[in-house]
């Protein structure tokens, strides 16, 4: 097995280096991550700039490529357009995240965006992230799930023809405490107090863009739902946004925009 291996919180993040050592055991990982922090980059790509890497040692003996001001899109195409072009990943890995992604989460996430570029060269792909912000979560946990979902050929049958990832999010709790698995749909976030506004004693007014944490849905078939009560939740997500539903109602009204 031959996978392709990236993040949005950096090369030198736990949450990738764990994963990588642990995907290392299904056969060879290429890492290609950016050189520092680029979460929330969402499918940002760098086409203003050039993009400069450099060799990075994650563990003795084993090293990744870091993308030098790099976005997860970025490292996609480094490492399926360049470093493996001549024999494919079997699959593309983005994770382990420095925390959920999570219903609207999902539109901002940079790990998330790094499993639909796979996708979008067709390969499959998927996200993984672990509900903490810190370094001192259960990022083992979340590696044995990844290791279990690329074990399971079945899940990814399919896949790339129905333009879909997973997108999988683990508790922050040891291996033996989770309650299993669950196939979930992406639950609905409200943020709230998301942007801050300050004027500085100069006068001058600036923005953080912060605020509290979002309530999540937590009705019971949603991603939030399953991680609230300790279950991985995987929800196949569609690079598709066409809303379907509505095409044929906006058709019956297309004759009032006639000149």
């Amino acid at each position: 097995m031959r996978i392709l291996l990236v993040n949005d919180d950096g090369i030198y993040a736990k949450g990738i280096r764990v994963l990588a050592n642990h995907l290392r055991t299904l056969g060879e990982v290429v890492v290609v991550a950016p050189d520092r922090q680029k979460s929330a980059a969402g499918h940002s790509l760098t086409i203003n700039d050039v993009l400069l890497i450099k060799e990075v040692e994650i563990e003795e003996g084993f090293t990744g490529i870091a993308v030098v001001d790099g976005t997860p899109t970025d490292c996609v195409l480094v490492g399926v357009k360049d470093l493996m072009k001549d024999d494919p990943p079997d699959f593309v890995v983005s994770g382990i995240n420095h925390g959920a992604n999570l219903g609207g989460d999902i539109l901002y996430s940079g790990t998330v965006a790094g499993a639909l570029e796979g996708l979008a060269n067709g390969f499959k792909s998927m996200a993984i992230s672990l509900d903490v912000h810190s370094d001192e979560g259960y990022f083992e946990t979340a590696a044995v799930v990844a290791t279990k979902i690329l074990q399971t050929p079945e899940l990814f049958e399919g896949i790339v023809e129905e333009r879909s990832i997973l997108n999988v999010n683990v508790p922050n709790v040891p291996l033996d405490e989770l309650n299993g698995y669950r196939i979930t749909r992406q639950g609905k976030t409200q943020y709230e107090n998301y942007l801050e506004k300050y004027v500085n004693p100069q006068g001058k007014t600036f923005y953080w863009i912060g605020g509290d944490r979002p309530p999540h849905e937590l009705e019971e078939d949603t991603d939030s739902f399953a991680v609230a009560n300790k279950y991985v939740s995987i929800t196949p997500i569609n690079i598709d946004l066409t809303n379907y539903a509505l095409i044929g109602k906006l058709k019956k009204i297309l004759p009032k925009l006639m000149f």
